[in-house]
């Protein structure tokens, strides 16, 4: 890149002459938006393609169409909404609108970044507003190229963009704002904290019907203190309380390792109480470190010490627990870390967890979530008055 612009500087100063042509190229880290709002979470979006189409059409005037060239290098992901909408709504739309601004096709991109001379290196250290701008000057024959990160924040979108896919973006708008399931119950975060409750339940059934064969499930709450409401629910009501990428994964855990897990997550969670006047909930480990777990009934005694609180009596269809026999667990990725330790292989059975349960939703039209009764925190009456109390000071009444 240096030499680049010592050359392009050498070449004026020794020829003594203006630049003969001048060629501009435009290249997007592969995370741009394809539309101007993004739907999933209703927010306008700087760097869109339709500011892409903006940006160009200005060099073009300047320098001609056939001097200005657009390359997308995929060396990030497409933002989840668009992702969402690529699998499950048009897969076309984003081919059609890079087409439409004058991007470079997929088998063209290699020369076009070679005659500029832009590698993947460059493109990988953009920062999230900015886009790479390389300009190959010719001079007496000769080329030189000089390349530039070029920040989009302040570059408005296109208004030529907005009328060419006004009814594709229509169609987008109601793929993400159109109801696709309907909710009977409110569910909370919250009380997932002091046991079973109905939010973790309704992430629990995605785990099981999406992970076929799988007998446990894991779910950590996404959010400290997040809600679905009760009714009609379009994808953004569920999918915002999900930030990050993670997989769904499945495990082969022994009963015997089954048992460990569950004794690290429930020591993780809860204090070793002593009368209703003990704390409970650990505050101080994230809130996705606590797990709720599905599949089997269990109890934890929290008077036990670390290492001897649950006793697991069997699964959740009436099978006796067996520490020899091997269950398949269903949990996400970040999760799935901690088996690691245990020289555990998690098998992925969807790459995008958020994806597949964009999916999970439009293909369940009615849900009816309930907390489990399939496991205790005790000495039960302790749990009850101390939940009751901490509920008030962690989740005060807004």
């Amino acid at each position: 890149m240096r030499y680049g612009v010592f050359l392009f500087f050498l070449f004026l100063l020794v020829s003594g002459a203006g630049a003969q042509e001048h060629q501009r190229l435009i290249v997007t880290p592969g995370g741009t938006g394809t539309t101007v709002t993004d739907w999933l979470t209703h927010r306008q979006r700087s760097g869109s393609l339709a500011a892409v189409a903006a940006f160009a059409d200005a060099w073009r005037a300047e320098l001609g169409a056939g001097n200005v060239f657009l390359v997308d290098m995929p060396v990030r992901k497409l933002p989840l909404g668009d992702r969402i909408y690529a699998t499950l709504g048009d897969s076309s739309l984003r081919g059609r609108v890079m087409r439409k601004i004058g991007y470079a096709a997929d088998g063209e991109r290699d020369s076009v970044l070679a005659l500029f001379g832009v590698t993947r290196g460059a493109v990988d250290s953009l920062g999230d507003t900015e886009w790479l701008v390389a300009d190959r000057y010719v001079v007496d024959g000769r080329s030189a190229v000089r390349v530039k990160r070029q920040d989009f924040s302040g570059i408005r979108s296109s208004l030529e963009y907005g009328k060419w896919f006004a009814e594709d973006e229509w169609r987008v708008r109601r793929f993400f704002l159109d109801t696709v399931t309907e909710l009977d119950t409110l569910v909370r975060t919250q009380e997932g904290f002091f046991g079973p409750s109905a939010f973790a339940d309704l992430f629990h059934r995605f785990h099981f019907d999406v992970a076929k064969g799988a007998e446990v499930s894991f779910f950590a709450p996404s959010v400290m203190d997040g809600s679905v409401p009760k009714g009609a629910l379009c994808l953004g009501d569920v999918l915002r309380l999900f930030r990050f990428d993670n997989e769904l994964v499945t495990v082969r855990l022994s009963g015997r390792q089954l048992k460990e897990f569950m004794e690290k997550v429930f020591g993780m969670r809860f204090f070793r109480i002593t009368g209703p006047q003990s704390d409970l909930v650990r505050l101080k480990v994230p809130y996705y470190l606590h797990d709720d777990v599905a599949g089997i009934r269990f109890r934890v005694d929290l008077t036990a010490r670390y290492g001897h609180r649950v006793t697991i009596y069997e699964t959740e269809r009436g099978e006796k627990f067996d520490p020899e026999r091997m269950y398949t667990v269903a949990l996400n990725s970040f999760r799935a870390r901690d088996l690691a330790e245990m020289g555990l292989q998690p098998v992925v059975v969807a790459e995008d967890y958020r994806l597949a349960l964009a999916k999970w939703l439009l293909e369940h039209p009615h849900l009816s979530p309930r907390a489990r009764d399939n496991w205790s925190a005790g000495p039960e009456r302790w749990v009850k008055a101390i939940a009751e109390r901490e509920r008030r000071t962690i989740f005060p009444e807004k």
